[in-house]
């Protein structure tokens, strides 16, 4: 592991971690351990410690969606989100910080970004399982911080980005088209990785975050 990801942290607060069955949580637990962040696992609204936020999720948008208003958890994100509070949406995390969703049926999300999901259209293999590399739009967010640009990261999901404001994304990756896999919007950050599962790279995101963003 790299030295630097093991350098005193700036920020002491735990990092709230939403946790409605949908995630990678153990692996993401475990890539915070790595860079010696201390988080707390929030799986109803008093759960939450008022700190940073990080949305993972695996599965279907609208089940997901569902979990998260059958603890309100959604209003939560909404409401800390005018507060400043930064928030970081992992996978299907980023895609329900966004408008809508098509997958299986028509969903809305969040709407803390403008952007519509559909179902990769191409003649790749769906769903796009593996690493891939991430042209970095905007070199200066802090998220991306020590992240050489062209990265690999590791993705697995079948929608993207279809519909979405220009000037919100900060990475593009492709495969069979472009899409968008970074956005930034203020304090709301996503990303269509697991930097929890990218290694070195993987684990300086979400340093960065905690500690930059």
């Amino acid at each position: 592991m790299l030295k630097f990801l093991l350098m005193p942290l700036i920020n002491n607060k735990p990092v709230d971690i939403v946790d409605v069955g949908t995630g990678n949580i153990a692996n993401i637990c475990s890539a915070f351990k790595k860079v010696n962040i201390s988080y707390n696992l929030c799986s109803k609204v008093s759960d939450f410690k008022g700190g940073k936020i990080i949305l993972p999720g695996v599965g279907a948008f609208a089940d997901f969606m569902e979990k998260l208003k059958m603890r309100s958890i959604d209003n939560y994100i909404v409401n800390k989100s005018k507060e400043n509070i930064s928030i970081l949406g992992i996978c299907l995390g980023f895609q329900v910080l966004f408008s809508s969703s098509t997958e299986h049926k028509f969903s809305r999300g969040l709407n803390l970004l403008r952007g519509d999901f559909d179902l990769i259209e191409s003649n790749v293999l769906i769903p796009h399982v593996g690493w891939n590399d991430c042209k970095i739009k905007k070199k200066k967010i802090d998220l991306f911080k020590g992240i050489n640009n062209n990265s690999d990261f590791y993705f697995t999901h079948s929608y993207i980005l279809k519909k979405y404001e220009e000037k919100d994304i900060i990475a593009f990756t492709k495969y069979g088209t472009k899409f968008p896999s970074a956005a930034k919007k203020n304090n709301i950050y996503g990303v269509q990785f697991h930097p929890e599962k990218s290694q070195d790279k993987g684990l300086l995101i979400l340093k960065n975050f905690y500690e930059r963003c």
